[in-house]
């Protein structure tokens, strides 16, 4: 059950809301579809519904709001955008990390793959997908949770005749299963086929809610669309003008039947005359030939016999004998026979009336729709009238008087779908898993990854046939004029990529606000963000080595005494650059504002660390990590004192204190961000 109440957007300054006070349902086991042409509120509504764009107004889905279901992915099936992830990656690998952060096995992608018919195409790029392959991606996306309820945008759209059937048929299975599904059109005549109850929206209000059969009566007809300021008028003029037509219509069938009910008294009286001149010419016959009978006849009436009607007498002054005579009475034309009904100069009179097909809908206080009139009929009783149109036009979307609302739903021609089976309990969410196949399953992360150790390698080379650069520099090619080493660079970069996909591309829709926010998915985004960020330096100060050693010498590679905390300070500065980048883009919501803000340390945070470590009045507390730093390398050498020295050495250096730092505060503005989406959802 999708129960949305009183939903209206956000007001923008001079416009009008997309959504005004927008109520409906959407029960379980039916399909209600949200009708509208372009601009009509269509996709708004959805968003609004998903929690997706700022508004007013409650939903609800089975009773609880979006905010407060844990897995909405097992809730809720979604398809609103065009390409529903990273063009890179490939049909099954979205399918199966959206799986792993839905709580569902890997293998239940190849049974959505199947159900959709995509199996052939599992192993192809989602940029590679057609637009009505994309559609039926997106629907095995809908469908990879098992949810209770579909919220389907523009389902068909791309889809071929053929598809379309096919789709009514698995939205039809999905109902009859007891699922709710919500699904928004502009086809009027597509949408008879497959909904149950049609929702009409126009300028994001929703002007009728009706069920199939008495949409496709009452909708799905040629009409005429007037907008004028006087409309609720010239809708009472149509409606009298079409009263007073019934009226005279009926006046004339009756004096019609009437005419043709009197013209039928009037012959059976002719004959039954004919008769009765008939028989007493006979009798008159009989009488001339037997005078006996006659006279004994006479006799019997003066003494009282009364002769029997219809008998004439031979006397003048006798009353001539009556024939009785239907009286023609006016009334409907199902009172008289058809056989008395009909005459020789007209047809047999109609039993049953037609039905008038004219109808005035007032869609809002400047539109209405006229059912059953031309536009110049419209037209000429506006004149009349002296109203004022803005608008007349005539529109037709008509299915036809002889075609049953729903009758391709329940019978289509393709065979019908398979429907999937419901799944037993739900699974863990395996928010490690969703974050390594993201990471993993696109070609960027790896081509950023190589061309920053190409970058590293050569810089490196450079820098020691030219001399004067520190052991820093060298191994991992640094030079003066970049910000960071080109891996810290790399790293920031897959770290901004982290957030930046997933507010690019919506995988996690419809909690796209909430799912990354969740302390499992930001911890897991920490740690293999982290990993990333040592393979990187372990490989750049591994190859940068290799190199200096084969193409320079083994002078150009002096190994100090120190060299673990030199590596460990390496690793120190790439993990912390991932993790600013990292939280830069869930802060801002952009790779490249995430990866702005990375480089930014070095350019303006650098100069503010060096400035305050001028000031005496600061100097003991900038100094402090120097001389942790002297106190922990007096100690007898270890593995936890020197993995502290190492630390202790990069907070000592400008650029690790203005890294530190901004990677505080980001955590904090992140924190806050989260805090105040969820207190926004609520």
């Amino acid at each position: 059950m999708i129960q949305a109440t009183g939903l209206t957007s956000a007001r923008r300054r001079n416009h009008a809301p997309a959504i005004d006070d927008l109520t409906f349902e959407a029960p379980p086991g039916r399909v209600t579809a949200l009708l509208g042409g372009p601009g009509a509120g269509k996709t708004s509504a959805l968003r609004l519904l998903l929690q997706l764009d700022r508004g007013h107004g409650s939903a609800f889905f089975r009773g609880r709001p979006l905010h407060r279901i844990r897995r909405p992915a097992r809730e809720i099936g979604v398809l609103l955008d065009d390409v529903p992830g990273h063009p890179g990656r490939t049909v099954r690998g979205h399918l199966r990390m959206l799986g792993a952060a839905a709580g569902v096995p890997a293998a239940r992608a190849d049974v959505v793959l199947d159900v959709v018919g995509l199996t052939d195409l599992a192993d192809e790029r989602l940029g590679d997908l057609a637009l009505g392959m994309e559609r039926r991606l997106g629907i095995a996306t809908a469908l990879l949770g098992d949810p209770h309820a579909l919220v389907l945008d523009e389902p068909a759209r791309g889809l071929s005749a053929r598809e379309t059937d096919w789709l009514n048929g698995l939205l039809r299975g999905f109902a009859d299963q007891g699922g709710a599904v919500l699904i928004t059109t502009e086809d009027a005549e597509g949408v008879a086929r497959v909904a149950d109850r049609v929702l009409t929206l126009e300028e994001g209000r929703l002007v009728a809610d009706q069920p199939v059969d008495e949409f496709a009566r009452t909708r799905l007809r040629p009409r005429v669309v007037v907008r004028s300021p006087l409309a609720g008028r010239l809708a009472a003029v149509l409606e009298e003008e079409a009263q007073a037509a019934r009226e005279a219509a009926e006046a004339e069938r009756r004096a019609e039947r009437a005419a043709a009910a009197e013209a039928a008294a009037r012959a059976q009286a002719e004959e039954a005359a004919a008769e009765g001149e008939a028989k007493a010419g006979i009798k008159l016959k009989a009488k001339s030939r037997f005078g006996g009978l006659g006279r004994t006849k006479d006799k019997a009436e003066d003494e009282g016999d009364t002769a029997p009607a219809g008998v004439s007498t031979p006397e003048g002054d006798a009353e001539p004998a009556t024939v009785p005579v239907p009286v023609s009475v006016p009334g409907p034309a199902a009172a008289v026979p058809a056989s008395a009904a009909a005459t020789e100069e007209g047809p047999e009179v109609e039993e049953e009336a037609v039905a008038d097909p004219f109808s005035v809908v007032r869609d809002d206080e400047t539109r209405i729709s006229v059912y059953g009139l031309p536009s110049a009929s419209v037209g000429e009783a506006a004149y009349r009238h002296g109203i004022v149109v803005h608008r007349l036009v005539e529109e037709t979307a008509d299915l036809g008087p002889a075609t049953p609302a729903g009758a391709h739903a329940r019978d289509p021609e393709t065979s019908s779908p398979r429907v999937l089976h419901r799944l037993r309990l739900p699974g863990p969410a395996w928010p490690m898993r969703y974050e390594l196949r993201r990471a993993t399953g696109v070609r960027s992360g790896w081509l950023i990854g190589a061309a920053a150790l190409a970058l590293s390698l050569l810089a490196s080379v450079l820098l020691a046939r030219e001399g004067g650069a520190g052991e820093l520099h060298r191994l991992t090619g640094w030079p003066a004029d970049l910000p960071l080493p080109p891996i810290a660079i790399a790293a920031g970069l897959l770290g901004a990529l982290a957030f930046g996909d997933e507010f690019r591309y919506p995988a996690l829709a419809p909690a796209r606000d909430a799912v990354p926010h969740q302390i499992g998915l930001l911890t897991a985004k920490f740690v293999v963000c982290a990993v990333g960020a040592t393979v990187l330096s372990l490989g750049a100060i591994v190859l940068d080595s290799a190199a200096l050693l084969l193409l320079v010498g083994g002078n150009a590679v002096p190994l100090p005494s120190d060299w673990p905390v030199l590596m460990a300070s390496v690793f120190g500065l790439t993990i912390g650059c991932s993790w600013a980048g990292l939280l830069a883009a869930g802060v801002f919501r952009s790779t490249a504002l995430g990866l702005a803000t990375l480089l930014a340390v070095p350019l303006l945070a650098v100069p503010v660390v060096r400035r305050a470590m001028d000031e005496p009045s600061l100097h003991s507390l900038v100094g402090l990590p120097h001389r942790l730093r002297a106190v922990a390398l007096d100690r007898p050498p270890s593995m936890l004192n020197r993995g502290v020295a190492a630390v202790l050495r990069l907070a000592g250096q400008p650029v690790g204190q203005a890294l530190m730092l901004s990677v505080a505060v980001l955590l904090f503005a992140y924190a806050l961000t989260g805090l105040r989406g969820r207190r926004a959802r609520q």
